[in-house]
């Protein structure tokens, strides 16, 4: 007698486990989905991340050097109010993200209070721009400086 209650219990119960493995299996896949989505997006910003400091640095190395090439060009009388500097950057840089300066005098300083002095330093504007490693992170820095004989 205790075998027939067994086997009507196993006729009953056919198929049950099949319907929650299958429901199991259904929520796994959702979790694994949606797990592979947030990597997707993680790594997106880790790229962008990247592109954004590499257009920085480079943007940061052309504007040193603006800097340096506007000084020399203020004291070699080649920067003057009428005429401005540029240039690029030169390094190992991509094509994307060569960094650009330009240079412009902005005011001359004198010391002197006579009509005739010559000018003793100047104030220079340096601007400098980069577009990262894939051309679409555009960083652009600017500083203004005082330049002294």
């Amino acid at each position: 007698m205790i075998y027939d209650r067994v086997s009507v219990y196993k006729e009953k119960e056919r198929g049950a486990v099949l319907i929650i493995s299958l429901i199991f299996l259904l929520i796994l896949s959702f979790i694994g989905i949606s797990s592979m989505q947030g990597t997707s997006v993680q790594e997106k910003m880790a790229g962008n991340l990247r592109d954004r400091n590499s257009a920085f640095s480079a943007a940061e190395a052309a504007l040193r050097e603006g800097e340096s090439q506007a000084r020399s060009d203020y004291f070699a009388g080649t920067l003057d109010a009428d005429n401005s500097s540029s240039g690029t950057y030169a390094s190992s840089f991509s094509a994307n993200e060569t960094p650009s300066w330009d240079a412009e005098l902005l005011a001359d300083i004198y010391v002197s209070t006579s009509m005739d002095a010559e000018p003793s330093g100047a104030v220079i504007k340096v601007t400098a721009s980069s577009n990262g490693l894939s051309g679409q992170s555009e960083v652009q820095l600017e500083s203004i400086y005082v330049v002294e004989e």
